[in-house]
């Protein structure tokens, strides 16, 4: 692995622990033990780590994104599919914890966190439209849409929040993708769909 993923991985590792605010490109290096001099070869500062890793996060997404019609085949494949996508939130969780910070405290980010915004309302919505042509949801375009817009809403509110911090991380993750299932499960019974049972729903 060269220095400059290195300084990505340790940046990320960091950010995730202590939040952006805490983290300089100074603590950076010397958790690396390596010089300031020799980050500032690779990043001019921390703004432009943010950066790398916010178009990191947005390629990991697009991945996914790619991959949407070939895995969602039918109702089962929804939960994994969830999964896969909140486990690439939770890699970059930083990034959603602090967003406020990083669009008004470090303009120059605001553009990349707008871009990785839509990409994630993007797919909301587009797993939304596929599920729709799976079976009718019995929702107007509109409707389908806003109800996207809560996925969303609620998968980054789960990467923001630790409500049993004393559990594991995918412990929590698979809880978080539970809980947008049963939001969807209204619409999906009354398509005669369940992606997830009682039990999967009510599980610890």
């Amino acid at each position: 692995m060269g220095t400059r993923e290195r300084i990505l991985d340790t940046s990320l590792v960091l950010f995730n622990q202590e939040g952006t605010a805490a983290i300089s490109a100074l603590s950076i290096a010397t958790a690396l033990g390596i010089s300031p001099g020799n980050l500032y070869y690779h990043f001019r500062g921390k703004e432009e780590i943010l950066t790398a890793l916010l178009a990191e996060c947005d390629l990991a997404l697009d991945r996914l994104h790619r991959r949407m019609d070939v895995e969602l085949k039918g109702p089962m494949d929804f939960e994994p599919f969830l999964l896969s996508l909140l486990r690439v939130g939770h890699h970059f969780r930083c990034l959603f914890r602090d967003q406020e910070a990083l669009r008004f405290a470090h303009p120059g980010l605001a553009r990349s966190w707008s871009r990785l915004l839509k990409r994630i309302r993007q797919i909301s919505q587009l797993l939304l439209k596929r599920l729709n042509q799976l079976s009718p949801l019995g929702l107007t375009p509109s409707q389908r849409d806003k109800l996207a817009d809560s996925l969303m809403l609620s998968a980054l509110a789960s990467l923001c929040f630790e409500l049993e911090p004393d559990k594991d991380g995918e412990t929590q993750l698979i809880q978080s993708a539970h809980s947008l299932l049963v939001l969807l499960r209204p619409y999906l019974e009354a398509a005669g769909l369940n992606p997830v049972s009682n039990e999967q729903a009510n599980a610890p």
